[in-house]
């Protein structure tokens, strides 16, 4: 068992005499698609035995003067080697806990390409938000205890149909679910007990009225009122214009009480309560979630939002787990970070000559992690002119939506602190076009006062306008201005969920309309303006899947919900070559977080972490003749770290 034992990997061993011919060295021999910056195609890779690359060329150079104790790993002709996958943005603990939720799991089903052999079955269920919640098995209160919470997680009314015809519990309700959630909850799963349901945007929540009862009790004279931390995170407890509380949660610290109060015996309240203890007790569905990762191809991801000391413990104790099979760095949130005044870190050592370090699965936790605003989908991204959200459309009446802060001087007065410390690299959560406007507002202003060397992430970076994405350009040259001053250069990279395009991109249409639409993930104006770009998965809100990331990024498909009989390219100029995607979930990602001296390329002095897979998707880019909707379905055959497979095969 994976979560069985706990075990710290020593991170160097004693002084040996370096050499290629030494024991424990490999050759790798194949097609070797390395992703340098002169875009190498090679024969052969060799590693030495902490699994630093020594040498890459051709076979024939390779293997000469190698002794026959050097093993070698001989690719099959079809097969290529490639640096390993590097997903720039999830949350891997939700993402464990959400493995555990069986029929909790609300999402609707991936379009037909994405479907995994044995997934879901039930499609038809999980179209229509009403059948999706009465389908959740509920235990009865007075079996479990009627303060006991009923978790779902997923659901996505953005793209679930809305029908109360169809199911009874929906009948005499409101004309909209998020209208009036806390009714449809009661109805369709429980009144009895607290029910709280994510949505998959990860920036909303719905709870009946049991669950305002349990978490903030109220007595005639004396309502209930939010915890002054909901408003001080941006979040909200949406009322009706009575002034009562519908069930909409927005924000992480909208839904926070909820949280904390869960049973603690249920894993996602361990993640906030004992996330430690999430690691130390593990279980069967946590390890295929795991597995899942390396079987996907990935070798390091970055854990973009942890929220607590105790969160960045429990992900570092993960990592030194008797074959975990990959690397993670850790992004902390602002507020943790300040309240816990909390230093970066790095991974414990790193191989160069001299020393005989095996670099560690856990790099450290040396990022800052801020939400400027929220959900697209959700209705919570942060517009400006043109783009505002459809009358009529998912998010009707949201207007140009909202952000998490009042002003682009909160955001400034927030992690002015960090960012003068000149230590941190900082990762802001960018949905809208104005949300965009203020980070870039807000980090022009912060580098004006003390210029920070370290690069800065957007992320998701979503609706694109020509205009934001030449500010970022300029600012990467020091050609920036801010209230007429000059702005020092500043190193600005993106990061998209590209998962926008293929799953929420036709919901968007009908949500901001098709010009706005067709500017999602903005690859055409990264190019234009020389901004690296990187494709996430941000689970739990798409799978981690970086294969289907690149195709994804060629093909720009999307399809209509919920029955996918609509079928097509959307934004076809922003549409990347497939050495670009490529890039764009190893090398670049591994740029954004300051590890390229380490990973993300094949080169010699760097950290041998590889993929083979089953063909080269190089094979199948357009330009080239080749089908690019293929590419999701090339088989993953084996992941290195350290030059040592992850799995036994």
């Amino acid at each position: 068992m994976l979560i069985a034992a706990l075990a710290f990997l020593s991170s160097c061993a004693a002084p040996i005499e370096r050499g290629p011919a030494r024991p424990g060295a490999t050759l790798f021999v194949g097609k070797v698609v390395t992703l340098d910056d002169q875009g190498t195609i090679a024969e052969a890779v060799l590693v030495d035995d902490r699994g630093q690359i020594l040498k890459v060329g051709t076979e024939r150079e390779l293997r000469q003067g190698l002794g026959s104790e050097v093993e070698v790993v001989q690719l099959a002709p079809e097969q290529v080697l490639m640096p390993g996958f590097f997903d720039p943005h999830l949350h891997f603990l939700p993402t464990l806990v959400q493995s555990v939720l069986g029929t909790h799991d609300l999402a609707p089903c991936l379009p037909p390409p994405y479907q995994t052999p044995g997934g879901t079955t039930d499609c038809k269920r999980r179209n229509n938000v009403l059948s999706a919640l009465a389908a959740m098995k509920v235990e009865a209160a007075s079996a479990v205890g009627s303060d006991t919470f009923v978790l779902g997680m997923n659901l996505d009314p953005s793209r679930q149909v809305f029908d109360p015809a169809t199911e009874p519990c929906g009948q005499g309700g409101p004309p909209d679910f998020t209208a009036q959630p806390k009714f449809y909850l009661a109805k369709c799963v429980s009144a009895d007990r607290p029910v709280l349901i994510l949505d998959q945007s990860g920036h909303l929540a719905y709870v009946n009225q049991k669950a305002f009862d349990v978490v903030c009790p109220s007595t005639p004279g004396n309502p209930c009122t939010p915890p002054a931390s909901v408003a001080a995170g941006g979040g909200e407890w949406v009322t009706d214009k009575d002034g009562n509380f519908t069930g909409l949660l927005r924000e992480a610290s909208g839904f926070a009480p909820f949280m904390k109060a869960l049973s603690q015996n249920l894993p996602m309240a361990l993640m906030h309560s004992e996330p430690v203890k999430l690691a130390e007790q593990g279980g069967a569905d946590i390890e295929r979630a795991i597995r899942a990762l390396r079987d996907a191809g990935v070798t390091t991801i970055a854990d973009g939002g942890l929220e607590s000391v105790s969160q960045v413990n429990a992900v570092k104790r993960f990592t030194e787990l008797p074959g975990f099979p990959f690397r993670i760095t850790g992004v902390v949130v602002a507020d943790a970070a300040n309240a816990a005044k909390l230093q970066p870190t790095a991974p414990a050592c790193e191989p160069k000559p001299g020393n005989d370090c095996a670099l560690p699965k856990w790099l450290g936790a040396g990022g800052i992690k801020l939400w400027v605003d929220g959900s697209t989908q959700g209705c919570t991204a942060k517009l400006e002119a043109p783009y505002q959200y459809l009358e009529g459309g998912h998010c009707s009446g949201e207007g140009e939506g909202r952000a998490n802060y009042d002003s682009v001087q909160d955001i400034v007065d927030q992690v002015s602190s960090l960012w003068e410390q000149g230590l941190w690299r900082f990762q802001i959560h960018a949905n809208g076009n104005g949300a965009n406007t203020w980070a870039l507002d807000a980090l022009s202003q912060l580098q004006q006062s003390k210029e920070n060397p370290h690069r800065v992430l957007l992320i998701h970076n979503t609706v694109g306008q020509p205009a934001v994405s030449q500010r970022i350009g300029d600012l990467r040259k020091g050609a920036g201005a801010m209230n007429g001053q000059p702005v020092p250069a500043l190193d600005i990279q993106v990061t998209h969920l590209i998962g926008h395009v293929a799953y929420w991109g036709d919901a968007f249409v009908g949500m901001v309309g098709e010009e706005a639409a067709s500017e999602l993930d903005p690859i055409a104006y990264d190019r234009e303006n020389g901004i690296p770009f990187s494709l996430h998965s941000d689970s739990m809100v798409t799978p981690t899947r970086p294969l289907w990331f690149v195709e994804q990024a060629v093909t720009r498909r999307t399809w209509s919900y919920p029955d996918f009989t609509k079928e097509y390219v959307l934004g076809a100029k922003h549409a990347a070559t497939v050495e670009e995607a490529l890039r764009a979930v190893t090398v670049v990602p591994a740029r954004h977080h300051e590890l390229d001296t380490l990973l993300g390329s094949i080169e010699p002095g760097k950290v041998a972490d590889f993929v083979v897979l089953g063909a080269n998707p190089l094979d199948f880019d357009p330009a080239k003749g080749g089908d690019p909707t293929k590419i999701s379905q090339i088989p993953v055959i084996q992941t290195y770290l350290n030059g040592r497979a992850t799995q036994a095969r």
